[in-house]
This record gives structure tokens, C-alpha cells and sequence, in this order.
């Protein structure tokens, strides 16, 4: 039988939360920076558990005030400090089986790296990111996750595949769990249409479960939004297509 994840940001302090945990078989917690509380963080993670669902880490830039979606280039904080308040996030949840980077680092880490497969640029970040502040910011996003990832955390990535986040996880040994969105329209270069686009989100339940069938075929793991208000609708929809479809819903 076809086996798909379906997957939801979570712990960001949303009422309804508790309406997407009867639905996903993964969560990607939030660790308190982007929004939430390392309280909030805890006590999703612990809902989680008691339903069996699979956790992940959800760390992103501390920019409460903007969500964590301002990329890392209008933040007013060096590049190296960033880095270790990530490392710091993923800590809070060391039942953590993946690592799923929020918004803008989601963005970053997947559009920019400068040093596709290459040992130089890997070992050029050093041992304790001592050397991250010099280094170019283009590179600067995805050396993050690299380091807090596959050298701190020993963790797969969840990601999205035709970016770079290939050449991310490339490092690690781990397969990129491969992600895809079911209330977010893409664009023609694959990558998710920005969010001041007008037709960037899909709210339609319908919809979203037509988009979900095709992207099942080739992703691990379907991700829905979950400050969306309507998200427990749509993804009640796209669950129930799904397994009529004939997949067996539950995480790896």
C-alpha cells in the first residue's frame, strides 16, 4: 500500500491546534522563537507524544514580531549569533526524529548555499562557527543547518526537493524527506510563490486535496500551515481523498 505523512507547524499557539492533531501523523514544533514559548513548546510536544504522532524541531530566525518571516539579511543580528540561537531552539526538543526550518530560514536554506557539494566549503565552517561571521551571507543560511543539523544533531531534513536542500542533507548520509505544500501554489522555478502574491495561498479544501494527490507521488510528507484558521477543514478534505485514493496515511 502508498504511505504518505501529512505534516503541520505546530506550538505556535493557535486555538486550534488541537483540531490538526487528530489529523497529521507529523508535527513540526516550534521552539519559541519565531512564536510561542519554550512552555508552549513542551506542552505540544508532549501532546504529540501521547498520540503517538512523530515530532519534529521547527526552529526559525528570532523575529517574533514578523512570524520568523523576514529573511535573515533584515535581521539586526550577526550572522554567528543567528546560528547558535537555532542550535539553541533544536535543543529544547530532544525527542526531536527531524529537523523542519521555519519560514524565511525555510526559504533561505533552499535558495542559497554557494557551495553545492563541496568538502572545502563544508570544513571552512570550522568546529564552532567561529569562522561563520566572516564568511559570505549567501552561504550563511544553509551553513545554519548544516551545522546545527547534521554536525550538533546527527538529524535528517525535512526540506523541499529541487533546492537546495538536497545539497544540504547530501552531507549528512540522511535522504531529504521530501515536502510538499497543500495550501501553498508554486511557482514555474518550483519554488513556493511568495506569500504578498495573490494567489499564493489555496483555501479551498478541494483544491488542496487535488494538489495533494499529485504531490504525493513524488513527496514524503504534506505539510499544511497551521495559522491558517481553515486549516483543520482543509486537511479533514485532503486526509479523506487520500486514503479513498488508496494511501495509508501515517509517518515513516
Amino acid at each position: 500500500m502508498k504511505t504518505i505523512d501529512l505534516n503541520a507547524d505546530l506550538g505556535e499557539g493557535i486555538s486550534w491546534e488541537g483540531e490538526l492533531l487528530d489529523l497529521v501523523t507529523s508535527a513540526n514544533v516550534c521552539c519559541g522563537a519565531h512564536a510561542g514559548s519554550p512552555e508552549t513548546t513542551r506542552a505540544t510536544v508532549e501532546a504529540c507524544l501521547a498520540r503517538g504522532i512523530r515530532v519534529g524541531a521547527h526552529p526559525g530566525y528570532p523575529d517574533p514580531s514578523h512570524f520568523g518571516r523576514r529573511t535573515l539579511h533584515a535581521l539586526d543580528m550577526k550572522s554567528r549569533d543567528v546560528a547558535h540561537h537555532l542550535a539553541k531552539q533544536v535543543g529544547l526538543i530532544p525527542e526531536a526524529a527531524y529537523i523542519k526550518p521555519h519560514g524565511a530560514l525555510y526559504n533561505d536554506s533552499a535558495t542559497s548555499f554557494g557551495g553545492s557539494r563541496n568538502p572545502e566549503a563544508w570544513q571552512a565552517l570550522g568546529e564552532d562557527g567561529d569562522s561563520w561571521q566572516d564568511m559570505d551571507d549567501t552561504l550563511v543560511p544553509a551553513a545554519f543547518l548544516l551545522k546545527f543539523v547534521f554536525v550538533k544533531y546527527q538529524l535528517p531534513l525535512m526540506g523541499l526537493s529541487g533546492t537546495y536542500h538536497e545539497e544540504i542533507a547530501w552531507f549528512s548520509g540522511h535522504p531529504l524527506i521530501r515536502e510538499g505544500f497543500i495550501d501553498r501554489r508554486y511557482g514555474e522555478n518550483g519554488l513556493l510563490l511568495s506569500r504578498s502574491h495573490p494567489d499564493a495561498l489555496i483555501l479551498n479544501p478541494g483544491e488542496a486535496a487535488d494538489q495533494a494527490l499529485r504531490l504525493a507521488e513524488t513527496c514524503d510528507s504534506l505539510c499544511i500551515h497551521g495559522d491558517n484558521p481553515e486549516s483543520p477543514r482543509i486537511l479533514a478534505c485532503v486526509r479523506g481523498e487520500l486514503e479513498r485514493a488508496g494511501y495509508s496515511v501515517k509517518a515513516p
